[in-house]
């Protein structure tokens, strides 16, 4: 275990004081030294419940893959043949007056690359709901309202055509019917089922009760937003709460080969361009930033090293700046949020800093005054 280092903390503290933001969290693991780092300020630390919004996407990959493995489903086979009700998926990819919606397979919804439409931020009527979600406009939907929605919009392409993966909450949305189907459980109780209880996670699970006040409300610019109908409604495409040290405890799982067979995470790594600097593959985000993108944030956050290739990372970020990786080349899992809806570069940016912090100062430091070497890095169970 390990405190903030006195120049994270710091820049944590000047985030919290903010009018953006009510408070920020992080925690890192690094493999190297087995140890933990942990910055909180403001409403959030280390143990307090959020909104983890994208970054739920790994919890779904997670359990795809694990029933994968039980030899359940196959990532290649169209999604319809795991669909118990596929009335309400009828005619949902239309293009040129044909109907490709029995060509999707699982692989293209995990990869974005399914053609389908965004029900939540794809076209006018879309957007506009996302503006109405940062104002505090709180609604709700179920699946066929989603698929509806999804469906009215249009599509967008053939499914698995083209370079590009075009980000859409539709396709999660499918996968965690999927996920419910085949298990015969909730989205809800497959996650506690399958990952929070394996691996330890007291305080990690699906938001599906507009009562619940324990996660902190997200920010947008200034105004605290309060939408738990809307947060309800996510589910597998957003709708997990967590912490930053149990999203972390979560990452080094879903790596390490603790929740499935890590070996076949490789055969997820094709990455096809999304957002820039932003790559998708199946299930997963693969973030390389350009050194000349962070100076913005490595100004404002008083970084020393300017010019310095950022680390790269596989994982998820979220709206309102949630973050949930693994920078492979350095052996370091990262983990939080910064809350604010409207700016979730801040996050990556946060995030990035703390790698930084940890591969340079914070294990220079530790290995001198531990002594460590490599070798004794502790095992995932001996921090849960």
């Amino acid at each position: 275990m390990g405190g903030a280092p006195a120049d994270l903390q710091r820049l944590a503290d000047r985030l919290s004081r903010s009018a953006w933001h009510n408070g920020v969290t992080l925690s890192l693991y690094d493999r190297e030294t087995g140890r933990e780092t942990h910055v909180g300020s403001g409403a959030l630390d280390k143990r307090t419940p959020y909104f983890a919004t994208g970054a739920s996407k790994l919890f779904v990959t997670a359990i795809l893959l694990q029933l994968c493995e039980e030899g359940k489903i196959d990532l290649d086979m169209p999604f319809l043949r795991y669909i118990s009700n596929t009335a309400s998926c009828l005619e949902l990819h239309v293009m040129d007056r044909v109907d490709r919606t029995d060509q999707i397979t699982l692989r293209h919804l995990m990869s974005h690359r399914s053609g389908l439409g965004n029900f939540f931020i794809y076209k006018r009527q879309a957007r506009e709901l996302r503006h109405m979600v940062g104002d505090g406009v709180d609604s709700s939907w179920g699946f066929e309202d989603a698929m509806q929605r999804a469906r009215s919009h249009g599509a967008i392409r053939a499914p698995g055509t083209g370079e590009r993966a075009y980000y859409s909450d539709t396709n999660y949305h499918i996968l965690g019917r999927v996920i419910e189907d085949v298990t015969g459980m909730s989205f809800a109780r497959a996650v506690q089922s399958r990952i929070a209880e394996p691996l330890g996670l007291q305080a990690t699970y699906v938001y599906c009760d507009p009562s619940d006040s324990r996660p902190v409300d997200p920010m947008s610019r200034a105004q605290h937003v309060h939408v738990p109908r809307t947060m309800a409604s996510f589910q597998a495409d957003g709708g997990i709460v967590t912490t930053s040290r149990e999203s972390m405890i979560f990452a080094r799982g879903f790596f390490e080969g603790y929740l499935f067979d890590k070996r076949i995470l490789p055969r997820l790594f094709t990455w096809h361009p999304m957002f820039f600097p932003t790559e998708f593959g199946a299930g997963m985000m693969h973030v390389q930033v350009p050194w000349w993108m962070t100076l913005p944030y490595r100004l404002r956050f008083r970084a020393r090293n300017f010019f310095k290739p950022a680390p790269r990372l596989i994982g998820h970020i979220g709206l309102g700046g949630t973050l949930c990786f693994y920078a492979p080349d350095h052996g370091v899992y990262v983990a939080g949020t910064v809350n604010q809806l409207v700016d979730p570069a801040r996050g990556l940016a946060f995030g990035l800093r703390g790698v930084e912090d940890v591969v340079g100062r914070i294990r220079a430091q530790y290995l001198r005054d531990a002594r460590l070497q490599p070798e004794h890095a502790a095992p995932l169970a001996s921090h849960i």
